[in-house]
């Protein structure tokens, strides 16, 4: 499958009461597919603010699709979620679950060609036509997200020109534009204000180059008369040839002259840019309101046959970008997640973030609080090597880390509690009655200019659509009552820190019911 279709992310739209079943078998089939699927079950923690989630949420995807049932048909939130995608000329595919009566139908729906999984067909038949629906025009729809998510952010930052399409990539966008799919959703006015503001920008570079170069011509060509006229002399009788001399020497020192400011003038151009960045980035540290939270994958939840190998492959690429100084937090993810997709075998990474800013840990804030805990739940060599990995380089980034080596799901339960209320002994864990992973809230709240970052560094798994971590005592037998639920741990980061990355670098290979669970790969 061509990588552009791999990397396709969707949207799912459903209804709890009478679709969350079916949406999480079609996220796990659209998953086996080469898609990424995101559901709001999953992806957002309670207490969060679901509306400025689900909708960063939709605007990172390709394609929404709808779940058809007579409960979606009703929602409000499902409502919401379509207007939402609607505003932003998402694509929506409509999927019928269950039937709905014609009269029931909301006339948008009207509009749309439905794929029926409502058993007047396979499966696996239906699987196939959404698949085809969601791939047409693969690399056009691409562009749609890639490009409303620079002009979004752009905006969010103040639309600042260092942010704006520059040449080959301005050229890019602007036949993007030109070339609309017939078939695909159209431009937004979000899509036409950002390249055409770019298009200005570009113009007025452009125009302020060519007065430069314009002052640096008519100097010159005011040189080089100098010389006629000095040369014109030399038929009065003076020492021509030593004049000469000097007046060309003189006149090529003035082409370098004229060279070297030119070239000094694209190191100024070249500097101001970076300057410019520099400042952004600088502005960003500076900022105390930051919040929101970060949940990366290393692999997806259907990859249960790929071990610890594979994973320190995410770790080694997601370590590298997240120093990088000038490569932002969400970034770095998104380029570690790309490059493990370049490759057939290897995990396919999941992402979501509600993070209001930019984060630079090759940058790290001064005044940011930061605080790292480090879990490794398995007995794998690579188990310790990716934690190692992401031990040394939190701490380079500045952040006070603490692991937690191999604990049971008590101890993982305690330890959690204790980091996140920040009573530690020695370098063991005691446990805290003020956060617990069963999703209590801090009584102080979150706090303010705060960064915590979580790494679970072993194998996990899935009950009822669920995510769940599995530590030294975890079961088969007990499955439930012997791993943890990342919602909950979700939940309590985001109570106790505004804001908060977490990294689940796990192979999907614990197996609930009586089979005995699985080491390493």
């Amino acid at each position: 499958m061509p990588k552009s279709d791999q990397s396709l992310k969707v949207f799912i739209s459903y209804a709890r009461r009478d679709g969350a079943a079916f949406a999480e078998d079609l996220v796990d089939a659209l998953d086996v597919a080469g898609f990424d699927a995101f559901l709001d079950r999953n992806d957002i923690a309670a207490g969060e603010d679901w509306e400025r989630r689900l909708e960063g949420l939709i605007a990172a995807a390709d394609t929404v699709v709808y779940v058809v049932t007579p409960g979606s048909v009703l929602s409000e939130r499902c409502g919401w979620e379509i207007r939402t995608a609607e505003s932003l000329n998402k694509r929506i595919v409509p999927v019928v679950a269950i039937e709905v009566p014609e009269a029931g139908t909301p006339a948008w729906l009207g509009r749309l060609n439905y794929i029926f999984f409502d058993g007047r067909q396979t499966f696996s038949r239906a699987l196939k036509q959404l698949s085809t629906a969601l791939t047409t025009d693969a690399t056009w729809i691409r562009e749609h997200t890639r490009i409303a998510e620079l002009a979004e952010r752009w905006i969010q930052r103040g639309r600042p020109d260092v942010l704006l399409l520059r040449g080959p990539e301005l050229e890019a966008a602007q036949q993007w534009i030109a070339g609309a799919s017939d078939t695909g959703p159209r431009p937004s006015d979000l899509h036409r204000s950002f390249i055409d503001a770019s298009a200005d920008h570009e113009q007025n570079q452009a125009a302020l180059e060519a007065e430069r170069l314009a002052a640096v011509g008519v100097e010159q060509t005011a040189k080089e008369e100098a010389l006629k006229r000095l040369s014109r002399r030399t038929a009065l009788g003076l020492a021509a040839s030593g004049i000469l001399a000097v007046a060309a020497i003189g006149f090529f020192g003035w082409s370098l002259n004229a060279e070297g400011r030119f070239r000094e003038a694209q190191r100024a151009a070249e500097m101001a840019q970076q300057n410019s960045i520099d400042a952004e980035i600088a502005g960003e540290a500076k900022r105390t309101d930051i919040t929101g939270q970060l949940v990366a994958y290393a692999t997806s939840r259907t990859d249960f046959r790929l071990g610890a190998a594979e994973r320190t492959e995410f770790t080694n690429s997601a370590v590298r970008h997240l120093l990088d100084p000038d490569t932002p937090l969400l970034t770095a993810f998104m380029q570690a997640q790309e490059e493990m997709r370049g490759d057939r075998t290897a995990p396919r990474p999941l992402l979501s973030t509600s993070i209001n800013g930019d984060i630079y840990l090759g940058r790290p804030s001064a005044n940011r609080k930061l605080e790292a805990l480090v879990v490794t739940a398995g007995t794998a060599d690579d188990d310790d090597t990716d934690a190692d990995a992401w031990e040394a380089m939190l701490r380079k980034a500045g952040f006070n880390v603490h692991r937690l080596l191999n604990p049971s799901s008590a101890q993982f339960a305690d330890g959690l509690g204790a980091f996140l209320g920040q009573r530690e002994v020695g370098a063991t864990f005691e446990g805290s009655e003020n956060v617990v992973p069963s999703g209590a809230r801090a009584a102080s709240g979150p706090e303010a200019n705060t960064l915590y970052f979580f790494v679970f560094v072993g194998e996990a798994g899935t009950l009822d659509g669920q995510t769940r971590l599995g530590f030294s005592d975890s079961t088969g037998d007990a499955f439930e009552g012997t791993t943890a639920g990342l919602d909950a741990v979700t939940q309590a980061f985001a109570a106790r820190a505004a804001a908060s990355v977490l990294v689940v670098d796990a192979a999907f290979t614990l197996e609930t019911g009586t089979a005995t669970l699985r080491r390493g790969s």
